[in-house]
């Protein structure tokens, strides 16, 4: 139980380490996606709050304008991240607790895969602390980039890799809730996670002499991968099959933000400098010692230098993003950096159990790896922490709007117990997912940032906004009956009723993006938008709750038995 219990402790201790700079300081780090990502788990806060839970449109969060986000985006952290905001209470005690969060779970994590690789408990633990300082889980510390919290849980989805490659075998159980589990978080490093897997995949099956009873465990585990992630589909096909809906940023500098050794902002990719020194000792070990290696550490170390070479400026960026238009989803090269730093430990930890290296050098080499690695990590989150002293530019600024000239107050309320008030005094014309009534479909055309800001930001003060059990409501005066625009944003489920009265297609109108055009009366107006979605999204989004709760109580009960039937051999083992 001890030898259990130590690298837990150790896990943890480092999660309290890394975030204690902060909490001296108590300072906020709001980076370039915070805001965005604050109004998502504000929203699935305040849903857990009132039990008032409406899975597509935004009651509470993003103005509460009705529009559909955290559907589309990994629900299920999201409400994860509501949770641990309602425990917070203010936004600087759940930025700690997310922290750590994201620590416990990334050290978890790469330690699993670690051990799962067969490698030393003093190894897996100094590496899995290593991989809490790289860039891959400190984006979302300093900048609060979702894809962080995709790479906390990014080597336990590979443990299905491991098991390819050494056991030439498909678990399926395993299979399905790896890359369920990712799918849930992050549906870029979901496809990440199927590009590791389909070598060690073709490893396998090549191998193996039961290939049709492998190809039937990976249609069973896709059936049930499926199963786990309905929610997912039925949202994307309830919002999209119905709307023609207004994609992500599309970044038009692929090739300037790919990782390179002379960009100061990239180079944060480089950091801390130890992966730079693993990343080129993997390198001469591979040429020096190919033939005594073992297949797992061939076909991870290959794997590694191809996602790094993806996410380099090895590659054509600029030319491939514009010749072929599904590239953009990628947004940002750098992205393949988070897999390959997984598959460089990975390895990096293979060729030391391989090699036999004296395990007292390599415990010293490990020590003060990690121990070189914390102080960076904490020198960069204290040089970030000083911005937040600055009277004007203390946080991300682009596409930002102050709605109060006082920055103190602005920087006083993420202390508040009043999770609104910095979210009321911030906010960001982000306009992703938004719904499009244009025939345009070019970014820079539709100008979805400058029309969300002009008619929703700028508007929503306007009216007065509640969330009721069955509608988003608005309510304001006008003296004078007229066409107006309302900061709420229509779909096609979307249902709008006017002073009592059900509003069909032929007396709404929309904005480019969806805010509602329609005739408000002279007096008191008011306005009960609510969205119902089609029955069969229903089932599907209730569906794979069921379905987790059964396959983590197999995988519980044969974990159980495991445990029953080394108890057994220790007996007998003793006699």
């Amino acid at each position: 139980m001890r030898s259990k219990l130590f690298p837990a402790l150790v896990i943890v201790i480092g999660a309290l380490v890394l975030v204690l700079p902060q909490v001296l300081a108590h300072k906020m780090l709001l980076g370039s996606d915070s805001i965005f990502h604050y109004n998502r788990f504000y929203e699935a806060a305040m849903q857990l709050k009132e039990g008032n839970f409406h899975y597509f449109i935004t009651m509470y969060g993003f103005q509460q304008s009705g529009r559909i986000i955290n559907a589309l985006y990994g629900p299920v952290v999201a409400y994860f991240n509501g949770a641990l905001l309602l425990v917070g209470k203010t936004w600087f005690n759940y930025q700690i607790l997310s922290d750590i969060a994201v620590y416990l779970l990334a050290g978890g994590s790469m330690y699993a895969l670690l051990r799962k690789c067969k490698l030393r408990v003093s190894y897996s633990l100094g590496l899995a602390l290593f991989y809490l300082t790289t860039y891959a889980i400190q984006y979302w510390t300093l900048s609060q980039a979702f894809s962080g919290w995709a790479a906390t849980l990014l080597p336990l989805c590979l443990l299905p890799l491991v098991t390819f490659i050494v056991e030439k075998r498909i678990n399926v159980l395993e299979l399905a809730l790896c890359t369920a589990l990712m799918f849930q978080i992050h549906f870029l490093t979901s496809l990440f996670v199927v590009m590791a897997y389909l070598p060690a995949f073709i490893y396998a099956f090549v191998k193996t002499p039961e290939r049709i009873k492998m190809l039937q465990h990976m249609a069973l585990a896709v059936g049930l991968f499926f199963l786990l992630t309905a929610n997912i589909w039925a949202g994307l096909v309830e919002v999209y099959f119905g709307n023609t809906v207004l994609q992500p940023f599309i970044n038009k500098n692929m090739y300037g933000t790919a990782v390179s050794l002379n960009t100061y902002r990239l180079s944060n990719w480089l950091s801390p400098f130890g992966i730079v020194i693993l990343g080129g000792l993997q390198i001469i070990l591979l040429l020096l010692f190919w033939k005594k290696i073992s297949t797992l550490n061939k076909i991870v170390s290959l794997e590694a230098m191809f996602f790094l070479i993806l996410s380099s400026r090895l590659l054509p960026w600029k030319w491939l993003s514009q010749t072929f238009e599904f590239v953009n989803v990628l947004q940002f090269p750098f992205r393949f950096f988070v897999p390959y730093t997984v598959l460089l430990l990975m390895s990096i930890g293979l060729f030391a159990t391989e090699l036999k290296l004296d395990g007292r050098v390599m415990i010293s080499a490990l020590i003060l790896l990690v121990t070189c690695s914390f102080v960076q990590t904490i020198q960069a989150l204290e040089q970030d922490l000083a911005v937040w002293d600055e009277p004007e530019e203390f946080m991300y600024q682009k596409n930002t709007i102050y709605f109060t000239d006082d920055t103190q107050k602005i920087k006083q309320a993420f202390f508040s117990t009043d999770l609104a008030l910095g979210l009321r005094y911030v906010q960001k014309s982000t306009p992703d997912y938004l719904p499009l009534y244009t025939k345009l479909t070019a970014q820079d055309e539709i100008h979805g940032y400058r029309h969300y800001r002009k008619q929703v930001l700028m508007q929503e003060q306007k009216f007065t906004k509640a969330a009721t059990t069955d509608a988003l409501v608005y309510q304001w005066d006008a003296a004078e009956a007229k066409e107006i625009i309302v900061p709420a944003i229509g779909y096609k489920n979307t249902k709008v009723v006017l002073n009592g009265k059900v509003l069909t297609d032929a007396q709404l109108g929309h904005t480019r993006i969806g805010a509602l055009k329609l005739r408000q009366k002279r007096g008191h107006n008011r306005l009960e938008l609510f969205y119902v979605p089609a029955k069969a999204t229903v089932v599907c989004l209730v569906l794979p709750a069921f379905v987790w709760l059964g396959c983590l109580g197999i995988v519980i009960k044969r974990k159980g038995y495991n445990k029953k039937d080394d108890a057994k051999i220790n007996c007998l083992s003793a006699r």
